[in-house]
């Protein structure tokens, strides 16, 4: 690589000296260069040769000259550019790294402006929203800026004469522009400096024009500048020129002899006698100052020139007398203004006092601070240069603030410590007292700075001092506190008291000279808002301000509580309110009033926003400061002392010690109460009623304590050694339901968490929901209803509120109609329906591994919640209007994947109501065509939308419209409880006499409870003959449609009852319990109405057919409903059986009982006889029934799977009423629920215990049981026979029988009746297998949990076998 040559050097020498040069000017230079070094050979070299040449060698030290073009003329310019950006080149700047933040910031805001430009007064608000939550002080972004301002108007005069040399820009125009931009001393300064420069340059150049047009323009504005500054940097010529000197030569002389003087020659001093002297005349002036400020410079410096004195030292004895005269404070500013300027002598002589001072046992005194403050507020001193004179240092300030909060994190674990001291059982004498010891305060000059400055109402620069200490550091101390409450009462004083009739004068006010006031709302923000957070929680010592800014808030939010969360003011409202006005709170004494007047303005906000303040206040306000610690510690001390005292007895007394504590420190208390709940349940009921002393704003912050212990992320909701939920989630579940009931606190936080829960596929958080329902409106879920609750579950709501549940519903109206209005507000009950409903099977089909009855378990819990919530719904008038806007079938189904069970148990409210709406009031049970017009009218839309559930293959064999049909109805409309309602009004009539006749009562009261009875009988005996309105309706509209359900001509019978079977019956019998009553009732109301090609026969044989594949794939609740689906089944065929009369009657000549005999094949008449089936047949056909029920259930029992097990348990206990009846089966599962016993009483006890009690009601019924001989007709046994017909069945005789008949057939008739049986029986394991895998997602959903449990083996081999 060549080296560099003379040309080159000389080149870079002079762009390093200019900086920027333009492109014409470079080529200048590079040829100028390249002749004076000699060079001519190379004098047409071009210019790019000769940078590119010099880029090779800067290389190595990233550095490079670069082109760029000017946005504005085009004109292209060069420059030298650092490659490299590191920490050592940082250092070449004279800017520092947050300078050049707040540059981009601005940059960034003039891009993103409409206009292209910021206002100089929003560039000053750019210093507070710096990356990296950085802050820059006001004054320094102003000198930033009108540092950037001189530089830019520097340039561009520079510029301008560059234009004016080559006649672009006129003379005047130069002379115009420095007469507008040299309005102060600093821009003088700044352009003399440029003067200087073109000075030289016009001086080097040989054109004379140039000379003469700067000599031109500095005649025409040294009028505009001051000489001295012109003097001070302009070279002698041209001073004598522009006729500043006479003559250059005798000043530069004169100049050479100033300098001699001043730092050459050695002063003498007589210090026994001038300086003496010189000083007492000196003190003697300042003792008697005259009236006027110039009389008296003119006298000091009268002395300093005889005497010789130290001009500093003069001035320090004028700061200290100023200290002894500070009424006289005018006087001596206008006196130190006039003194002899010093480049920072005044700051000097003043950080020399303090830090002379700052060693004195005495300390600094606080006149000297106030002399500062005044020096500063003044403008004659720099803030930021005098604190580097002021003590203690940052360091040991934050040394000293780390101490103050280690001292009270000790004394906060030495409070909360359990002791094991029987004497110390109470709480300490200060948290009794509701006092704090208040904390000792040490020497600060920097904070009796700040002190001063606030009360001399200098709050930007006290504000750019607090920045620069610990935080706190000056409210801390009381006399800055003082000031600081000063200063905001004096700012909103004349504010308050126009918005503020009942203005508080407990508190004079002092009146601040020169300090502006609060005019309007948004003066808030700049004038009260920063110094009130400076305070902090400190504000507490000042109840009165306090109130003050409470009440303004209130009449704020008052105002503006229409459009709230949109006012910037109300957000910064906000975080005055979480840094200061609840930090505040918890260190007032026990007030509930500052407690209401909170609430007041903050229950206008969203529960978000608030959660958001009560989240800040309690995780981080109480470990920013030591007295929110130790105010922590006490008040967790004092929450253990009241929670080991409360009991059930003691409710009264504690739970006002809660409320008075709860008042301030909410949070805290509310935590220990919940830690307490969690491990001690039968605390639930004292708390609850012990909370009725609290206030509004610590029942909000209860809500929030309650939904961030139960997201804690650190512990398991369920048990990792069991199959079960955790029971503290358990017991804060309950605790919910009890506290949501008993007391107004706002549910839109806990049913969004339980959303947020929900989207997250937790299913778990659902058990929260069922408590809440359960307990507000009263609804339970329970699969051990009675049968007069099941009754009344088929009436109208009445009836369902007063016997439905075993919580009369009235005695939770007022907790139910929050429930209603918190689930329609921002309808939140849409999501929480659909997402419950999904949940199902993200339980099953989910990612996460459970056990299998944990799982089952789970699955039986989002059932149950989606039900009750569901029935929540639907049960209450005031949702109907809800349950309009639910979306239609197609949409629940194909868009929110909703299944068809819980797609019309949400819709068929509004199909009812919507079929009423159709038909109007013109329907009634003479006249039923309008409402079976309407039916048939909505019923045919859903139809058509059902279509996309299933292939088209199942419509093959069933109807949509008996699918639409069969969905959309419910148990009040097939069923009527008549007997319930007769029964339900003479209790009634019954609990009204008892009334009367009991004379405790006072009869004011007596009237009111008759009353009340008289009205619900009333409501009952309307309601029940609007049911029976209903009622009538509904089965004229069956009537009309039944022959449209099975009369596809592409399909069997069996394939119909196999494919109702499936996505009907089976689905929704174990939905609900009424569901189950429902299916069994409706397939009644089907033989009774004699539907087209619907066999009865077929229904009942599937039905038992089928009963162990169900069984086993049945969670617990399921099997519970299928147990009652099969006991309300056989109760029917039960009387059908008992009584030939009933049979003959309802089913002798029914189309449902038709069964099919094939008549001889060689004869020439039909092959297939129908006939009726008689009544002993069917005696027969019910004992081939109950034995293969008998059959599965030893099924079950013999598999050793749990799931399979426990299922045939509980059916059989829910078909017990009707099952077994045959003794000989009864003894079958007798002898089997004994070998159960046996195997599981140590292996599953839960298991041993159903049985147990399952064998026990079956020995209770012993009785009951008859002979095979006595249920149906059974032929005497012979020898021949007897082997034969040993451990034979009623089916495999109907087979023998069978047999007989194909004995005589011909081998051609018997090889078609082989193949026919042989197709049929693949049609039956078709449909087992269909029944078994399409009964329902449901079933397949528990198909996968089999394959997960234990006992996968087990059932392996039975299937196996």
């Amino acid at each position: 690589m060549s080296r560099l040559g003379m040309e080159h050097h000389m080149f870079l020498q002079t762009l390093a000296a200019r900086r920027i040069v333009s492109e014409r000017e470079a080529v200048e230079l590079i040829t100028k260069c390249i002749e004076l070094a000699q060079v001519g050979a190379n004098t047409q070299v071009q210019l790019q040769d000769h940078i590119t040449k010099i880029n090779s060698q800067l290389s190595a030290l990233f550095l490079e000259i670069r082109k760029g073009t000017c946005e504005n003329s085009g004109t292209k310019y060069y420059c030298f550019v650092n490659n490299q950006e590191d920490e050592i080149s940082k250092l070449c700047s004279n800017y520092a790294p947050l300078d050049f933040a707040y540059f981009r910031k601005i940059i960034e805001q003039m891009i993103l402006s409409d206009e292209g430009c910021v206002q100089s007064t929003d560039s000053l608000t750019l210093c507070n929203n710096l990356p990296d939550q950085k802050k820059m002080t006001y004054v320094h972004a102003k000198a930033l800026l009108r540092g950037w301002k001189m530089a830019m108007d520097t340039k561009k005069l520079y510029r301008m004469f560059h234009d004016c040399y080559e006649e672009k820009t006129k003379v005047e125009d130069v002379i115009a522009f420095v007469r507008n931009n040299s309005t102060n001393v600093e821009q003088q300064t700044d352009i003399v400096d440029m003067f200087a420069v073109l000075d030289i340059e016009s001086t080097t150049k040989e054109d004379v024009k140039d000379r003469e047009i700067f000599i031109k323009v500095l005649e025409s504005v040294t009028k505009h500048i001051k000489h001295d500054i012109l003097k001070e940097r302009l070279e002698y010529e041209t001073l004598e020129r522009i006729k500043l000197i006479n003559n250059s030569k005798q000043f530069n002389t004169k100049y050479v002899r100033t300098r001699t003087k001043l730092f050459y020659k050695q002063q003498k001093f007589n210090l026994l006698r001038e300086e003496n002297e010189g000083y007492n005349k000196l003190m003697t002036e300042l003792a008697n100052p005259p009236s006027d400020p110039q009389t008296m410079i003119d006298h000091l410096l009268k002395l300093i020139g005889r005497f010789d004195l130290d001009p500093n030292r003069v001035l320090d004895l004028v700061l200290e007398t100023w200290q002894n005269y500070l009424d006289k404070s005018e006087f001596f500013l206008q006196l130190v203004k006039l003194f002899p300027k010093q480049d920072d002598a005044l700051c000097r002589m003043l950080g020399y006092s303090f830090a002379f001072h700052e060693n004195e046992p005495e300390g600094t005194p606080e006149t000297l601070f106030k002399v500062g403050a005044l020096l500063i507020k003044r403008g004659l001193i720099d803030l930021h240069v005098l604190y580097s004179h002021l003590g203690p240092s940052y360091e040991v300030m934050k040394t000293e603030y780390n101490k103050l909060l280690s001292d009270a994190r000790e004394k906060a674990k030495s409070l909360t410590t359990v002791s094991l001291n029987k004497d110390d059982g109470g709480e300490s004498n200060d948290s009794k007292s509701g006092k704090q010891t208040e904390p000792t305060v040490s020497e600060n000059q920097k904070v009796n700075l700040c002190i001063a400055l606030i009360g001399l109402g200098c709050w930007l620069e006290a504000d750019d001092l607090i920045q620069l200490i610990p935080p706190y550091s000056v409210p801390h101390n009381p006399k800055g506190r003082e000031v600081m409450f000063d200063l905001i009462s004096w700012r909103i004083h004349e504010f308050y008291k126009s918005k503020v009739s009942a203005a508080v004068t407990v508190r004079p006010v002092q009146e601040i000279n020169n300090d502006p006031q609060v005019k309007c709302w948004e003066d808030l923000n700049d004038m009260v808002f920063t110094p009130l957070f400076r305070l902090g929680p400190y504000l507490s010592h000042c109840p009165v301000l306090f109130t003050k800014i409470l009440r303004l808030f209130q009449l704020y939010i008052k105002e503006n509580k229409a459009d709230i969360c949109s006012q910037a003011l109300a957000g910064q409202m906000m975080t005055i309110t979480s840094d200061v006005i609840l930090p505040s709170l918890s260190m007032m004494n026990y007030n509930y009033n500052f407690t209401a007047m909170i609430w007041e303005y903050m229950q206008h906000f969203p529960y978000h926003i608030r959660y958001r303040l009560y989240a800040k206040w309690k995780n981080v306000s109480y470990a920013k400061n030591p007295l929110l610690m130790v105010t922590k510690a006490e008040t967790i001390h004092t929450s253990r002392y009241i929670l080991k005292r409360l009991t059930k007895e003691n409710v009264k007394p504690f739970g006002r010690q809660i409320g008075r504590v709860a008042h301030c420190n909410p949070a805290v208390i509310f935590d220990q109460i919940l830690f307490q709940i969690q491990r001690y349940d039968n605390l639930i009921l004292p708390i609850v009623n012990a909370l009725k002393y609290l206030g509004l704003l610590s029942l909000d912050v209860l809500s929030y304590c309650i939904i961030e212990a139960l997201s804690d992320p650190e512990k398991s909701k369920q048990k990792e050694e069991d199959t079960n939920i955790s029971w503290w989630f358990q017991v804060l579940a309950q605790f919910c339901g009890h506290v949501y009931k008993k007391y107004n606190i706002e549910l839109s936080g806990l049913l969004q968490y339980i959303v947020n829960q929900l989207k997250a596929n937790k299913s778990t958080d659902l058990l929260i929901l069922k408590e809440v329902i359960q307990r507000m409106s009263g609804i339970e879920i329970s699969e051990e209803v009675t049968e007069s609750q099941l009754e009344a579950v088929c009436g109208g709501p009445v009836l369902l509120a007063e016997a439905g549940f075993f919580t009369p519903i009235r005695h939770t109206e007022r907790s139910n109609q929050r429930l209603q209005e918190s689930l329609g507000l921002n309808d939140i009950w849409l999501p929480l329906c659909v997402l419950a409903s999904q949940q199902r099977h993200s339980i099953v089909f989910g990612n996460e591994e459970r056990h299998i009855k944990l799982t089952a378990r789970l699955y039986d819990q989002c059932q149950d919640t989606f039900t009750q919530l569901g029935q929540f719904l639907t049960t209450n008038p005031t949702n109907n209007q809800s349950l309009k806007t639910l979306p239609s079938f197609e949409e629940l189904s194909t868009m929110y994947h909703l299944q068809a069970d819980s797609a019309f148990f949400l819709l068929r409210t509004k199909l009812s109501d919507q079929i009423m709406v159709e038909c109007g009031s013109t329907c009634s049970p003479d006249d039923p065509q309008p409402y079976i017009t309407a039916s048939d009218k909505i019923i045919s839309q859903l139809s058509d939308q059902v279509k996309l559930l299933y292939p088209p293959k199942v419509w093959d064999k069933i109807s949509p419209r008996l699918f639409a049909t069969f969905w959309s109805l419910s148990s009040p409309d097939i069923i009527l409880p008549s007997q319930r309602y007769t029964s339900e009004i003479d209790r009634i009539e019954t609990a009204i006499k008892q009334v009367n006749e009991n004379e405790d009562l006072a009869q004011r009261r007596k009237d009111k409870e008759i009353e009340r009875h008289k009205d619900l009988i009333t409501k009952l005996k309307e309601e029940q003959k609007s049911q029976e309105v209903n009622h009538k309706l509904v089965l004229a509209r069956l009537e009309a449609e039944k022959d449209e359900w099975f009369t596809n001509a592409n399909s069997t019978k069996v394939d119909a009852i196999m494919q109702f079977l499936q996505v009907c019956i089976i689905q929704r019998s174990m939905f609900t319990a009424s569901d189950a009553i429902y299916c069994a009732k409706f397939v009644e109301l089907c033989h009774k109405m004699q539907a087209s090609n619907f066999s009865t026969l077929i229904y009942f044989d599937r039905i038992f057919s089928d009963v162990s594949h169900i069984v086993t794939n049945c969670t617990d609740n399921e099997a519970s409903r299928y147990g009652r689906f099969l006991c309300e089944t056989l109760k029917g065929i039960s009387r059908w059986h008992k009584d030939k009369a009933l049979y003959e009657k309802e089913c002798g000549k029914s189309p449902g009982f038709v069964h099919i005999i094939r008549g001889d094949p060689n004869s020439d008449g039909a092959k297939r006889i129908e006939k009726y089936l008689d009544y002993e047949n069917f005696r027969h056909v019910c004992c081939k029934w109950h034995f293969k029920l008998t059959k599965a259930m030893v099924f079950c029992f013999d598999s050793k799977d749990y799931s399979q097990i426990r299922n045939g348990l509980t059916v059989l206990n829910k078909i017990l009423p009707e099952f077994p009846v045959v003794l000989n089966l009864a003894q079958a599962l007798e002898k089997r629920i004994l070998k159960v016993k046996e195997e599981e009483k140590k292996e599953r006890p839960d298991l041993y215990a159903l049985a147990m009690g399952y064998s026990a009601q079956l020995n209770s019924r012993r009785n009951t049981f008859i002979a095979e001989e006595k249920f149906h007709h059974v032929e005497k046994k012979t020898p021949e026979t007897t082997a034969a017909s040993r451990n034979s069945s009623p089916a495999r005789k109907d087979k023998r029988a069978e047999s007989v008949k194909r004995r005589d057939e011909t081998e051609s008739e018997k090889k078609r009746r082989r193949e026919d049986d042989l197709k049929k029986e693949g049609e039956r394991k078709s449909a087992e297998k269909k029944v078994k895998q399409d009964v329902s997602p449901k079933t397949k959903a528990n198909g996968v949990r089999e394959r997960d449990s234990e006992t996968d083996e087990n059932r392996s081999k039975i299937r196996k076998k």
